[in-house]
């Protein structure tokens, strides 16, 4: 997916919704990195930085273009920094990806 997308920048083909998915799918991941990094020997606290980083710049994403699935969209009150795993939750779940 993320050679797809450099191909479609280089193109100047990439548009808004291939930049959300692939931010999406990298947050998922970053969570379920998270969730595991104990029990795979991963640097938890690395983790943790690459988690909450990833979903930041989706949330930043979606704040910026209107995207979202899930009920709240990005711009509601309900989301900060210091709850947006639940974002990346809410928009996974949205897309019928696994976060966790």
């Amino acid at each position: 997916m993320c050679d797809d997308l450099r191909v479609s920048d280089a193109a100047g083909t990439t548009t808004v919704e291939q930049e959300r998915e692939y931010r999406l799918c990298r947050a998922a991941l970053a969570q379920r990195h998270l969730a595991a990094a104990a029990d795979t020997g991963s640097d938890p606290e690395e983790a943790r930085r690459d988690a909450e980083l990833t979903a930041q710049l989706l949330w930043k994403h979606d704040t910026l273009h209107g995207g979202h699935r899930g009920p709240l969209p990005a711009s509601h009150p309900t989301w900060n920094v210091s709850n947006l795993d639940r974002y990346v939750r809410q928009e996974a779940e949205a897309a019928g990806l696994n976060p966790y």
